[in-house]
C-alpha cells in the first residue's frame, strides 16, 4: 500500500482494540480513527489519554439522544434499499429491545429513533473519513453489528476478530459467520488420524474461563459498592443501556438474580439426570446461553431454544430419543426459570441432561448432535458423529455438517445425517483450511485479565481508569499480543 491507510477503530470497554491500536501504532504509519462506545467513567480516560494519538474521536453515545421526535421512515427504508441492511432482524435480536431487559421496555418509535441516529452517524463518519479498514470484535451489539454490515456495503474491509473453538486460536474476517471459507477449497492429502480423543486446549480455556467467571460474594459486594459510589444520573439519559436504572432498581434487581440463581439450579438438580442411559439410540442438542451473540446474531430466527427442540423431537425417526442439556454457562444468566425447564420435561421423548453432565460422554455416544450455533458440532467430527446446524457457522462447509435451510425439511435431513458416515479426516481437513489465517491469541485469558484490571470486583465496567494503569497493562501484555498485531500489519501492509 503506497498511500497511508485510514484505519477506524470501533473502541468499547472491552479494551482490547484500544490495546490493538497502541501496538499497531509504533508499527504502522496510518491514520487512526475512533468510535468509542463507553460509559461516563472510563469515557474520561479516552477523553484524556495520550497514549495512542488518534486523528478524531467520536463517542458514539454523545449522538444517540433521548427524543421525543417521531423517526424517519423514509430515510430508514431508503438506507435498507441502499446498503441491504434487514433493520428490524438487527433490533428485534437485540437484547436491550427486546425480551432480556429487566429494566426497561423500548418502544417502536424509540427503537427506530435509536437506529435512525445510529445509522446517520456512522454514515457521515464513513463519508467523512473515508476509512479503508475497520477493525473491531465480532460484534455482540446490534449497533456494531450495523456498523460492521455498512462497512461491508460500502467496500470498506472489516477486519473483524473471531474465535474458532480451535485451540487458542482467532481469526480476522468480515464474516464471522462463515468466515468466507468455500468446501472446494477442502484439502485431499492424507492425515494421521487420532483414534483418542482428549480435552484439547480449547476446552481446558473455556473450562478456566467459567472458572474465573464464577464470582465470589465479596467481588460481587465490592462491585456493587463501586456502582453506588461512582452512580452517574447522566448515563440513564444518555446511554440507552442504562435507561430505566436506579441504585434501588440495580441493588433489587442483583438480590433477585442471586435468588433466581439458586432457587432455578435447585429445580435443575432435582429435576434433570445425571445418569442418562446411554445404551439407547439417542440424537443430542446441548442448548447455547440466552442472550449471546451466538443467538440473536448468527441464528436470529433459531433463538426460542424450547421450539427449536419441539422441532427436533418432531423430526426424529420413531425408536430415538432427544437429549437436551442446558449449557453450563448459563449459570452467567441466572439460569432459565423452572417453568421453563418444565416445558421442556414435558415435551414426550425428551430427556433433560443435568448441565454438569460432561459434554464429551453425550457427543460420543449419540447418533446424531443437533445445535442452533456452538462448538460442540465442530468437536462431533472427532469422533466420528455427524451434526444438523441451525444457524451460520463456518464449518457448515463440511460434508458431515448439515445445515438445516428450512424447517420442513428438518425429517429428511435427519434421516440423511443419521445415514451418513463420517470422514475420520474431516475435522483435519478443516483445520488446514484455516490454517494460514489462524492466530494464537487466548480471548479467554484476555477477558480475565481485562476484568481483573479494569473492572470494579471483576464485574463493574463503570469506573474510573488511569493512563498509568492502562500502561502498566500495555506493557504487561505486549508478547500475548504479538502475533495478533503481526498479523493486522500484515493484511494491512500487503
Amino acid at each position: 500500500m503506497t498511500l497511508k491507510p485510514k484505519i477506524l477503530f470501533f473502541l468499547d470497554a472491552f479494551y482490547l482494540h484500544f490495546c490493538l491500536a497502541y501496538y499497531l501504532q509504533s508499527n504502522l504509519d496510518a491514520d487512526y480513527y475512533g468510535i468509542i462506545d463507553i460509559n461516563s467513567k472510563p469515557k474520561v480516560f479516552f477523553q484524556n489519554q495520550s497514549l495512542v494519538n488518534f486523528n478524531k474521536i467520536w463517542f458514539f453515545h454523545d449522538h444517540i439522544k433521548k427524543t421525543e421526535i417521531k423517526p424517519d421512515l423514509d430515510y430508514l427504508i431508503n438506507f435498507e434499499n441502499r446498503y441491504g441492511i434487514d433493520l428490524w432482524k438487527l433490533a428485534i435480536n437485540e437484547r436491550f429491545f427486546y425480551k432480556h431487559n429487566r429494566f426497561y421496555k423500548f418502544s417502536k418509535n424509540e427503537i427506530l429513533s435509536i437506529i435512525e441516529q445510529e445509522s446517520k452517524l456512522f454514515e457521515n463518519i464513513l463519508d467523512e473519513i473515508k476509512p479503508d479498514y475497520l477493525l473491531m470484535y465480532d460484534p455482540p451489539f446490534h449497533h456494531q453489528k450495523l456498523l460492521l454490515e455498512l462497512c461491508k456495503s460500502k467496500d470498506i474491509q472489516v477486519l473483524s476478530i473471531c474465535g474458532t473453538g480451535i485451540e487458542n486460536k482467532v481469526i480476522l474476517t468480515a464474516n464471522g459467520g462463515t468466515f468466507d471459507l468455500e468446501s472446494n477449497k477442502l484439502s485431499t492429502n492424507s492425515f494421521i488420524s487420532n483414534s483418542t480423543v482428549k480435552k484439547n486446549t480449547y476446552d481446558f480455556a473455556v473450562e478456566k474461563y467459567l472458572k474465573h467467571r464464577e464470582t465470589k460474594l465479596v467481588n460481587k459486594f465490592q462491585a456493587l459498592w463501586s456502582y453506588f459510589l461512582n452512580f452517574d444520573s447522566s448515563d440513564l439519559n444518555s446511554n440507552f443501556m442504562y435507561y430505566g436504572r436506579s441504585k434501588f432498581k440495580v441493588f433489587n434487581d442483583q438480590i433477585k438474580l442471586e435468588l433466581k440463581r439458586r432457587k432455578n439450579f435447585n429445580f435443575l438438580q432435582n429435576f434433570s439426570t445425571l445418569n442418562p442411559n446411554l445404551n439407547i439410540p439417542f440424537v443430542y442438542f446441548p442448548m447455547n446461553v440466552d442472550e449471546e451473540m451466538n443467538l440473536l446474531h448468527y441464528a436470529p430466527f433459531y433463538n426460542n431454544q424450547i421450539e427449536v427442540i419441539r422441532h427436533i423431537v418432531k423430526s426424529i425417526p420413531i425408536d430415538y430419543v432427544l437429549f437436551v442439556k442446558e449449557h453450563v454457562a448459563s449459570k452467567l444468566r441466572g439460569w432459565h426459570e423452572p417453568d421453563y425447564y418444565k416445558e421442556i420435561l414435558e415435551i414426550p421423548n425428551v430427556v433433560l441432561i443435568n448441565p454438569n453432565f460432561d459434554n464429551n460422554i453425550l457427543v460420543q455416544h449419540s447418533k446424531l448432535i443437533f445445535g442452533i450455533r456452538g462448538t460442540t458440532p465442530l468437536k462431533a467430527l472427532k469422533y466420528g458423529k455427524p451434526s444438523i446446524i441451525f444457524g451460520d457457522q463456518a464449518f457448515e462447509i463440511l460434508p458431515s455438517i448439515f445445515k438445516v435451510n428450512s424447517i420442513t425439511s428438518l425429517p429428511n435431513l435427519i434421516v440423511e445425517a443419521l445415514a451418513h458416515k463420517v470422514d475420520p479426516f474431516e475435522y483435519e481437513q478443516y483445520e488446514e483450511l484455516l490454517q494460514n489465517r489462524l492466530i494464537e491469541f487466548n480471548m479467554f485469558e484476555y477477558e480475565y485479565q481485562r476484568d481483573v484490571n479494569f473492572f470494579s470486583g471483576r464485574i463493574n465496567s463503570n469506573i474510573s481508569i488511569s493512563e498509568n494503569r492502562m500502561s502498566k497493562f500495555l506493557k504487561e501484555n505486549k508478547n500475548s499480543f504479538s502475533k495478533l498485531v503481526d498479523f493486522h500489519l500484515k493484511l494491512i501492509t500487503s
